[in-house]
């Protein structure tokens, strides 16, 4: 009998707070759920999808109607809150279904960029030195030239424009506030990296992590005299100069010795926040080539022509038998705790 996979999705028109353009990233999860779900049939699974929204009885109401051997858990949002994205995972803990990416300690780890830097440094994993502000009036000491301003608790590059790159501590502090009224949490102050930055896609839970193919972001037709960055629209904005100028390809012209460091550190932040099934690890070189990690994304984009499918291809793993594999990573994960 075919397993019958539920492709569970935020269902939201737009991001709860941010700017207005922030909707393109919450919308764009349809294109992502049509091809899971050909993919799922494809491979011979039933599927149905299951819409999530801030009203927790009708999720799981449809839940039980559903009725899925594993449910694809696509949802990064509730009601356009990111913050929320782990409640989903926590809930389908509750009601002891099986799913796929990560769990929910994990998730909300991971969007907590000052507490994944946190567990980061404890497994002794390199990222960039860093200040949190809370009030954007906080002082600031020894804060390098160049530096870079986040929402504190956002993913898809919320909040990241060529504005978030600042060269003194009174642009910074200006930033932050923008941030910190825009986003309504604190915000993250970064050294800016100025090296190559790649992206490591991983698959697996633990027991055996597959680190896929290189990709680098080719950053060789960005707009001249900008700061080298995947900002927002740079994901988002396919008509944008940002977006254009800062392709994915796959990683060239690396040493052996700087790949393996490179992997290395992505495996060891995959391990560290307990990230499993599949993942994306953002990894920028110091002037030293030592990988310093940007940022840990559990359960990232799975559209076809989002990073990580564009790396299993590289890697000899074809779009469907990738989504197959995260499925029967999440069954055999059930399969594992029956037999214990």
């Amino acid at each position: 009998m075919a397993l019958r996979i539920g492709i569970l999705f935020n269902d939201d028109s737009g991001h709860a707070r941010g700017e207005t353009n922030d909707a393109l990233a919450v919308t764009a999860v349809l294109d992502e759920v049509r091809a899971v779900e050909l993919a799922c049939r494809s491979s011979g699974f039933d599927s149905v999808q299951i819409p999530a929204t801030r009203d927790i009885g009708k999720l799981v109401a449809a839940l039980e109607k559903a009725r899925p051997d594993v449910v694809f858990n696509l949802a990064e949002a509730l009601g356009g809150e990111s913050q929320l994205e782990a409640g989903v995972a926590f809930l389908l803990d509750l009601l002891g279904v099986v799913y796929t990416g990560s769990p929910p300690l994990t998730l909300a780890a991971a969007l907590d960029k000052p507490l994944a830097k946190a567990l980061l440094h404890q497994r002794s994993v390199p990222t960039p030195r860093s200040w949190v502000l809370d009030r954007g009036d906080e002082p600031l000491e020894a804060l390098p030239a160049v530096c870079i301003v986040k929402p504190a608790r956002e993913d898809a590059s919320h909040g990241i424009s060529l504005d978030s790159v600042v060269r003194s501590p009174e642009a910074a502090r200006a930033r932050a506030r923008y941030l910190i009224e825009k986003y309504g949490q604190p915000a993250l102050i970064e050294e800016f990296v100025e090296g190559r930055e790649f992206n490591v896609s991983l698959l697996g839970d633990g027991r055996s992590t597959q680190v896929l193919a290189l990709t680098e972001i080719d950053f060789s037709g960005f707009p001249a005299g900008k700061p080298r960055l995947v900002t927002y629209a740079a994901k988002w904005q396919p008509d944008s100069p940002e977006y254009q100028g800062s392709p994915s390809i796959a990683a060239r012209e690396v040493s052996p010795a700087v790949a393996d460091r490179i992997r290395a550190a992505a495996l060891a932040a995959y391990t560290a926040l307990g990230v499993r099934d599949y993942g994306r690890i953002d990894i920028r070189l110091a002037a030293d080539d030592t990988p310093l990690v940007l940022d840990v994304n559990p359960n990232p984009d799975l559209s076809p022509d989002a990073g990580l499918a564009r790396a299993a291809a590289r890697s000899g793993i074809s779009y469907d038998r990738l989504i197959a594999s995260i499925v029967y990573s999440a069954r055999a994960r059930c399969d594992h705790a029956s037999a214990a």
